[in-house]
């Protein structure tokens, strides 16, 4: 059954628009199209049948359609070519195509191979037939009654025959009464009792004969029931109790699930990198620190691509934690333009602030949200290839629950991954399985003391090496059975890789979402919340500045960085990107030039705030209430004040003393002979720097003043400085010196 295919034009004369109406909205619904070539060149061919259902019922109702296609079309267009008089026997022709198989089969009318090859059957079967055949010019009763009498029977068995057989098709005459899985010697109630009585919860760990004799026996004497010995209570317990009835007693519902058959989907329709599955894996390889001489085994986790199996990125490290998946994550982000949704465990690190913010940062690129359900599935005996775990609202998380069985796509790669290791990369340093034959591993367990003695395990880094090797091998060369089992392109080929998915689907119209490195650096850097301190934040034991945190003294700020290399801390304020402050550069006590540096760094700091200041202030009037009073009459009130407060010292200086007040001004005339000597100042310790050589002066001057004697270094300096003065200043600076500092 071929489908239809339009070009740009037919659809645009269909629908009585522009070319560029459809190609508009082709791109807005993204309909599915091939490469067709013309006289015109490349062109796109759409087929019908994947049109929206306008389309198609304006293209029935305008040139009709096969009969053939009917089953295939929209409602409306199919509606539509009922309308045009198609024939029925064709349309239920038509419909009979897509009639599901096995329709016939019930309980009511299923027959065996044993019911077709009973002689009665087939005899009755016959005459039915013969019945039927009502000839020409005879009448249906008459002729049942002959082929009754001809076969040695009632013409009333055969009506019933007939009704039977058109009710129930062979079923209907067929022997149905039967004794099969019902019980000649146990009463149906002891049997139902029985069973109960064994699946009961809360009996899960009483021994089944005690149950039998203790239970049952008295129980079955009570009501009256006939039962039979205990190897019978065994048969019948074996025949009703299922595994999964056994499962829900002793495990619950979780463990009823993992016996229930898991739900298998196709993974064709979604698009690459639609949906992610990620997981953690240990790696089955003794490495060498590279730094520490370590022997460890690598752990990493890897995003997985349900529609292509590309493996979408992948990070490794001694082990894994939250930020080593949204390393794994951006590694993708920058290969292959944004993902849609991720599927995870749910362990600690899957549902971290850290992974919550990068997926609700993806959401704020504006991707759309879709919602559907999930059923986990037990794959002992399931191919992980077959069983897609869920689709989910892109940019979002979906976590498995919690103590189930749970088939992810990942799990199996991960297997294939360490097979290309081992093999095709040749990587050495297996691990012992501890599963494993006891002999095989201990020959394992030598040859890795042997190959550590020897210096010839791989370094860490040169094992990540070899496995983004394999990665992409994985990726480019390997054929997947997966990928050639849902492989819809025609032709189809012998064996496909990812990669070879990848590109038809890029052919066909599909195309990556990128995403800028700084948006890239937004969304996966690290985060913490940091305190502004003095126009700096402390992050590891250290202190990062910039003159944009000045202002934001005391306030709490976020700050992104990348733990492999944190020279650098992006600075958000309120959700806004602020500055990039890098590590402080200390002063030194020895470097002159850079303590300068670093005076003069701050001094430009000052007087930008000083101007900044002066110029906010400028403009603005002084609003407080001053004196009214003129400046004449407040200097003759001054005036008029300290002439009275003279007139009154002067009546106190003059006026007559007592004899007391007389002893007493005399003993202290007295007391002023006997004054304490004049203490010495203290020397002023000499700096490590000095900023100027008129700091260099200040100090000699300070320390001559003190009663220091200088240096001969100091003292020739000095006199070569102050013969460079002009006359003026070197008698200002005598005169200070004489008179003991300013």
């Amino acid at each position: 059954m071929s489908d239809i295919l339009l070009t740009v034009n037919d659809i645009a004369g269909l629908l009585n628009v522009t070319k560029q109406a459809v190609t508009k909205r082709a791109g807005k619904e993204s309909w599915t199209c091939k490469n067709g070539s013309g006289k015109g060149g490349t062109h796109r061919l759409y087929p019908l049948l994947s049109l929206p259902g306008d389309i198609q019922k304006t293209y029935v109702e305008t040139k009709g359609i096969s009969p053939a296609l009917l089953p295939s079309l929209a409602p409306e267009a199919a509606i539509a070519a009922a309308a045009r008089n198609i024939p029925t026997q064709s349309f239920t022709d038509a419909l009979a195509v897509s009639k599901k198989p096995f329709d016939s089969w019930t309980a009511e009318t299923a027959v065996s191979e044993k019911d077709l090859r009973d002689p009665r059957v087939r005899r009755i079967l016959e005459i039915i037939r013969e019945a039927q055949a009502v000839p020409k010019g005879w009448k249906k009763r008459s002729w049942v009654e002959s082929v009754a009498l001809r076969y040695g029977v009632t013409f009333q068995s055969v009506y019933r025959w007939m009704k039977k057989y058109e009710k129930k098709g062979i079923y209907g005459i067929v022997h149905t009464k039967s004794t099969r899985g019902t019980s000649r010697k146990w009463t149906p109630e002891a049997v139902d009792f029985w069973v109960g009585l064994c699946l009961k919860r809360a009996h899960r760990k009483i021994d089944l004969k005690n149950l039998y004799y203790d239970a049952l026996v008295i129980e079955a004497h009570r009501r009256g029931w006939t039962i039979g010995g205990y190897e019978s209570a065994l048969w019948w317990l074996d025949k009703k109790a299922t595994p999964q009835l056994r499962a829900l007693q002793k495990g619950g519902m979780r463990a009823l699930d993992n016996l229930l058959p898991p739900v298998l989907r196709t993974y064709a329709d979604l698009c690459p990198f639609e949906l992610l599955v990620g997981d953690q894996h240990r790696f089955d390889f003794w490495v060498v620190d590279d730094e520490t001489g370590e022997i460890f085994r690598p752990e990493g986790y890897f995003w997985q691509d349900l529609r292509t199996r590309i493996i979408y990125g992948g990070a490794v490290d001694k082990k894994y934690d939250a930020w080593l998946i949204g390393l794994a994550l951006r590694i993708g982000c920058s290969i292959y333009g944004a993902f849609g949704s991720i599927y995870t465990d749910n362990g600690k690190p899957e549902i971290s602030k850290y992974l919550m913010g990068i997926l609700s940062d993806m959401r704020a690129l504006g991707l759309s949200w879709e919602t559907t359900t999930d059923i986990p599935a037990d794959i002992l005996d399931v191919e992980p290839e077959d069983v897609n775990p869920v689709m989910i609202m892109p940019g979002t998380h979906k976590k498995a629950i919690v103590k189930n069985a749970k088939a992810k796509m990942i799990e199996g790669t991960f297997d294939v991954i360490e097979g290309i290791l081992r093999s095709r990369f040749r990587i050495p340093g297996y691990v012992k399985d501890l599963g494993g034959d006891i002999h095989e591993n201990d020959v394992d367990q030598e040859e890795l003391k042997l190959l550590a003695a020897q210096g010839k395990l791989l370094l860490f880094s040169e094992f990540t090496v070899m496995l983004y090797r394999a990665l992409d091998w994985y990726n480019r060369q390997k054929p997947h059975k997966g990928v050639h089992k849902e492989w819809s392109w025609k032709p189809k080929p012998k064996a496909v890789t990812p990669y070879d998915c990848l590109r038809s689907c890029y052919e066909d119209g599909w195309r990556p979402k990128e995403i800028s490195e700084s948006a890239l650096d937004l969304i996966f850097l690290e985060r913490k919340k940091r305190t502004v301190k003095l126009g700096r934040v402390p992050f590891l034991w250290d202190w990062y500045e910039h003159d944009a945190l000045i202002p934001l003294h005391r306030e709490k700020v976020d700050v992104r960085y990348n733990p492999m290399a944190p020279e650098g801390l992006l600075v958000f304020s309120k959700g806004q990107y602020l500055c990039t402050a890098m590590p402080v550069v200390y002063s030194s006590m020895k470097d002159r030039d850079l303590a300068a540096l670093k005076i003069m760094e701050k001094r430009s700091r000052r007087k930008r705030f000083a101007e900044e200041f002066k110029k906010i202030t400028a403009g603005i009037p002084d609003f407080r209430h001053y004196s009214e009073v003129p400046q004449i009459e407040k200097d003759a009130a001054r005036y008029a004040l300290e002439k009275h407060e003279r007139t009154e010292a002067e009546k106190d200086l003059f006026r007559t003393r007592t004899p007391e007040e007389l002893e007493k001004e005399v003993r202290k005339l007295e007391a002023l002979g006997n004054l304490p000597p004049k203490t010495k100042r203290p020397l002023p310790k000499r700096p490590n720097y000095f900023i100027d050589e008129f700091a260099r002066f200040k100090w000699c001057l300070d320390y001559e003043i003190a009663g220091g004697t200088l240096n001969e270094s100091d003292d020739k300096w000095l006199s070569a400085y102050e013969a460079a003065m002009s006359n003026e200043q070197r008698e200002y600076w005598n005169t200070v010196r004489e008179c003991g500092g300013m």
